[in-house]
């Protein structure tokens, strides 16, 4: 993957503490850093590859080789067989499409962890992107003290002025282009999700020469009931309006879409699962980037530190939940660390520091699940560290 592009999206209705929870990561988005590989890990990243055998070969670019390469960016070396043949056992290939406004959209594969899905999307019919410098320099540059240059937008109700279009015009000249895609909705059959409490992100690998591109959509819904995300589903995938540009502010429509993909994924074998037993991790107040009154760093210095009482976690290959022992802290407090797999072999696998918001289950107990950026063999997998500024808290996994 070269310049590799995430955006991460929230939707959140629930409780008045969950809301105050996801006021700090409402819809955010970034340009990830390139992480330059050394070449010598390349190399050795494409000869597992090979050696894992003819068959993974003849999938690409498939999903396995988006994870593949993840794995290296993510761990400075190349992926195990072992990983392999788990990412295998947790994927199905699709390759359904459908075609609006010249651009086709091809589900290429799925991998599926018991409350994660993630689906690789191929773009093909791209324009060429010296055709859409023409049209974004075209665009007319917004004038101040108009109402329609301040950026606005509602948090559970709360108008949020972020600053003046004008302002983010100037700043986003000279900002990295990407492909916008607008924000897809899921369903599946039966109805195990929760459609208004979910969070998603994607990533995004650069234009080919023949106008393709590849895009990973990460999906982390709140199941209802007993199912998991791994069960034999029915699934509608939609996709909207396809843009090019720097943000909202800067940017040009490519193609109006929607895309709409129906596909049926077979029943997989569940994920068998670590635990670590009971622990603490820190916790502070939220940040304050709205206004709103919550715990500003900038203003406020550090923000104070609190321990955080938890039953236990339990680890699967595509994440890992943590059952908090008191509600009433999480109502105030958030984790502000770093959580990491340590493998056998020492190679560390970081959790998306994005984490998941806190999750009300029955019996009033709350939970967060965080997931891996790719999924993970257990069989190798040793301890989970949670680090706070110099701290390091080790978790045997059991």
């Amino acid at each position: 993957m070269n310049d590799l592009y995430r955006e991460t999206f929230g939707e959140i209705h629930a409780s008045e503490a969950l809301r105050q929870e996801v006021l700090s990561m409402t819809k955010q988005e970034k340009a990830a850093a390139k992480r330059q590989i050394p070449r010598m890990l390349l190399i050795a990243a494409i000869v597992v590859l090979v050696l894992a055998g003819t068959a993974l070969a003849a999938a690409a670019p498939g999903i396995r080789q988006w994870f593949s390469q993840q794995w290296t960016q993510e761990t400075g070396r190349p992926i195990h067989t072992d990983q392999l043949g788990l990412i295998d056992q947790l994927s199905d290939e699709v390759g359904v499409s459908v075609e609006s406004g010249g651009v086709t959209v091809t589900v290429d594969s799925v991998t599926r962890g018991e409350d994660v899905i993630w689906f690789l999307l191929r773009y093909d019919g791209l324009p060429p992107e010296e055709e859409l410098e023409k049209r974004l320099n075209a665009l007319e540059r917004p004038q101040p003290n108009e109402e329609s240059t301040r950026k606005v937008f509602t948090i559970n109700g709360t108008e949020v002025i972020m600053g003046e279009a004008v302002d983010l015009w100037e700043e986003e000249l000279n900002s990295p282009r990407n492909y916008r895609l607008g924000k897809a909705t899921i369903s599946f059959a039966p109805a195990i999700v929760d459609p208004d409490f979910y969070a998603w992100s994607l990533e995004q690998d650069s234009v080919r020469a023949d106008g393709s591109m590849m895009a990973l959509l990460e999906y982390t819904p709140k199941l209802v009931g007993e199912a998991t995300l791994q069960d034999a589903l029915d699934v509608t995938l939609e996709l909207p309006e396809l843009q090019w540009g720097t943000s909202s502010v800067r940017q040009v429509p490519v193609a109006e879409g929607p895309w709409t993909l129906t596909f049926s994924l077979p029943a997989i074998e569940p994920s068998e699962s670590l635990t670590t037993g009971g622990g603490a991790a820190w916790g502070t107040p939220p940040h304050d980037t709205t206004g709103l009154g919550y715990w500003d760093s900038s203003t406020m210095g550090p923000p104070p530190a609190e321990e955080m009482a938890f039953r236990d976690i339990q680890v699967t290959p595509t994440g890992f939940t943590v059952f908090w022992t008191d509600p009433e802290q999480t109502t105030r407090l958030y984790t502000s660390g770093f959580w990491y797999l340590r493998m056998e072999d020492s190679t560390e696998l970081r959790a998306d520091p994005n984490g998941w918001i806190y999750c009300d289950l029955p019996g009033s107990q709350r939970v967060s699940r965080f997931i891996w950026p790719v999924p993970v063999d257990l069989g190798q997998a040793k301890s989970l560290e949670y680090r706070y500024r110099d701290e390091v808290r080790t978790f045997d996994l059991q």
